[in-house]
């Protein structure tokens, strides 16, 4: 989406903020090796900038969520009295609230990327696939506000409120202290102090949960209220499990076992190919180029930027290709604000004003992977439904492309690649051959843990 003038206060909110969530540390050329109450003082002042960004994303989303709500008692009232023009242009302005939410959000989530040190595996355990979002201005969510305020006293501490993320999705708050990261839930209300008593009379877990029993002595809106909050702490139990000891049952699916295999390849990127590409717009309006045959970049601004996505059509064709922007929201994606690109570009392509697209060569990809020893090939539309019925969880974790998917042979296994895998090479420029190789090497060792 593309901003206009009235959105130069907009861009100035997202610069303050990303000073704040992405603290630039710098040293003098000859300043020797950095003491311990440097070290300290470092730490307090990237907590410091934390909170500072977190407070006025929190502002900010407060005021949009209450601008959505005015636009949408307009919009209706325009629908009824047939005014389209005015109907227009409140959708119009619905997209930009939405827009613009998304773009705090991801700020937000240029923090918890940073406190969970950029690893994938951990970001994700906290995502549960919930959709909505909560009322930021409601009373009982002013109790979370309560307990982060509380919480981020401590110079050393910093606590980051759940609900202003795109996907921290566990807990109301993540903490991280001098013992590492901390998941918590806050609880307010008669009714949610009740079910607690209850839950923990009564040892409830949602392993042994037994609506039926309990509709013997309770109503079942308690009973479903009680359900929610069993279920969101194990969820939460589980997730804090993984962190702590690399292992266990997974926080969204809990019948199937994590382990976390850190292993040493090394993570090689696209980011220079980007950066020069993003460099050639100085003196001209599109650039373009393919990596490794496989991943076709390309970078448009001004009126480049509508027939860029012509141009990318026919380049990728007869695969589709994304908007860097997409990435915002999506699971285990680097944010946009931790780019290494210079700030002025970062927010050109945030306000749209530089247009980024990437797309895949699936066909190349399967020819390279063959290349580099690990056999790859597509699957027959049979053979997706097939492992498709096998698969017990979401079903669209699978990457499926004209109802194909494709197939990777490890260690004489078949494993149908996931969504993921592309996102992290189109999204966090991850090359193809450290994608391949970082999982081969992953799966192998899942299977000889497993054995």
């Amino acid at each position: 989406m593309e901003f206009d003038g009235e959105n130069k206060d907009f861009e100035k909110k997202v610069r303050d903020i990303y000073h704040d969530v992405r603290y630039a540390i710098e040293f003098e050329e000859n300043e020797q090796e950095i003491t311990s109450d440097q070290q300290k003082e470092i730490h307090r002042k990237i907590l410091s900038g934390f909170k500072s960004g977190q407070e006025k994303i929190l502002t900010e989303l407060k005021a949009l969520q209450i601008r959505a709500r005015e636009n949408l008692v307009l919009l209706k009232t325009s629908r009824r009295e047939g005014n389209k023009n005015l109907s227009d242009e409140l959708v119009l302005e619905a997209k930009t609230i939405e827009y613009q939410d998304s773009i705090f959000r991801n700020l937000a989530d240029t923090i918890a990327w940073q406190m969970l040190n950029g690893k994938h595996y951990l970001y994700r355990r906290f995502y549960t696939g919930e959709t909505g979002t909560k009322d930021l201005s409601d009373k009982a969510f002013s109790h979370v506000i309560d307990f982060t305020n509380e919480v981020n006293a401590d110079p050393d501490t910093f606590c980051l409120i759940a609900d202003i993320t795109n996907n921290i999705q566990l807990g109301d708050c993540l903490i991280r202290d001098k013992d590492g990261i901390k998941v918590t839930e806050i609880k307010s209300g008669e009714m949610n102090f009740k079910a607690l008593d209850v839950i923990n009379d009564l040892k409830l877990t949602d392993d042994d949960f037994n609506e039926k029993k309990l509709s013997e002595e309770f109503e079942d809106k308690f009973i479903k209220q009680m359900k929610r909050m069993v279920s969101q702490k194990g969820k939460t139990e589980r997730a804090a499990k993984i962190v702590k000891e690399n292992s266990g049952p997974d926080p969204k699916y809990k019948d199937t076992d994590i382990h976390i295999v850190e292993n040493n390849f090394q993570i090689d990127t696209y980011h220079m190919e980007l950066l020069g590409l993003l460099g050639q717009l100085k003196s001209q309006d599109w650039a373009y180029t393919c990596v490794g045959a496989i991943v076709q970049i390309g970078v448009y601004k001004d009126d480049s930027r509508v027939y860029g996505q012509f141009a990318m059509e026919q380049l990728c064709d007869p695969f589709p290709f994304l908007d860097l922007m997409a990435s915002r929201g999506i699971l285990i994606c680097e944010p946009i604000f931790l780019k290494p690109f210079p700030e002025n570009v970062i927010m050109d392509i945030v306000l749209g004003r530089i247009k980024v697209f990437i797309g895949i060569n699936y066909n190349n990809f399967i020819e390279f992977s063959n290349d580099l020893g690990v056999r790859a090939s597509w699957s027959t539309p049979k053979e997706l439904q097939k492992y498709l019925q096998k698969f017990v969880h979401n079903k669209r974790e699978i990457f499926s492309n004209d109802n194909k998917g494709i197939k990777l042979e490890i260690d004489g296994n078949e494993i149908f690649v996931g969504h993921g895998f592309f996102t992290k090479i189109v999204f966090d420029h991850f090359l193809p051959e450290t994608m391949i190789l970082k999982y081969v090497g992953t799966i192998s060792e899942i299977f000889n843990k497993n054995k």
